[in-house]
């Protein structure tokens, strides 16, 4: 009977640590490139649009988006070069099928280092109730090719899967 209640306390509270899903934290980078659409009004002021694609690698013993492949799409308005109203929503698609979205905003200036706040808004498969929020970090790269900028971005944060 000591046996089958140890086994029992053991299960419980095995079972309850994961009962309301996995959390962790985040810190994925990856390089990208983002086609751009861009009407220029002069003095700075600019509207731009963009959809661009990004690897991402999770470091410093992080697992969450490793080796995934992210979609962003959004834009921002600029007056003088500078926004504070960059929004728009990235797609995570994990190796298995699964995605994971999020919305974000961001403030920078046009061809410099910019940053951002996100938060989970939702996915599909084991990620479909998923929570969570961050910042990102994007590093500006001189693009390679005309109508794309290039960058490194950096996702830290934290999550949870409900």
């Amino acid at each position: 009977m000591k046996i089958i209640t140890v086994i029992l306390s053991f299960l419980f509270v095995n079972f309850s640590s994961y009962a309301d899903g996995h959390s962790g934290k985040i810190h994925l980078e990856g390089f990208g490139a983002w086609s751009l659409n861009v009407m220029n009004a002069g003095n700075g002021n600019l509207s731009i649009t963009y959809d661009g694609l990004f690897s991402g690698v999770a470091l410093e013993g992080t697992q969450f988006g490793n080796n995934s492949s992210v979609q962003c799409v959004g834009g921002l308005t600029t007056s003088q070069g500078k926004f504070n109203d960059e929004k728009g929503i990235c797609k995570f698609l994990f190796a298995n099928g699964d995605t994971a979205f999020t919305k974000y905003t961001g403030s920078g200036e046009v061809g410099k280092n910019g940053s951002a706040t996100f938060e989970f808004v939702g996915g599909t498969g084991k990620y479909k109730s998923i929570s969570g929020k961050g910042t990102v970090t994007r590093v500006q790269i001189q693009a390679a090719k005309k109508g794309y900028t290039q960058s490194k971005n950096i996702f830290k944060g934290s999550y949870k899967l409900n």
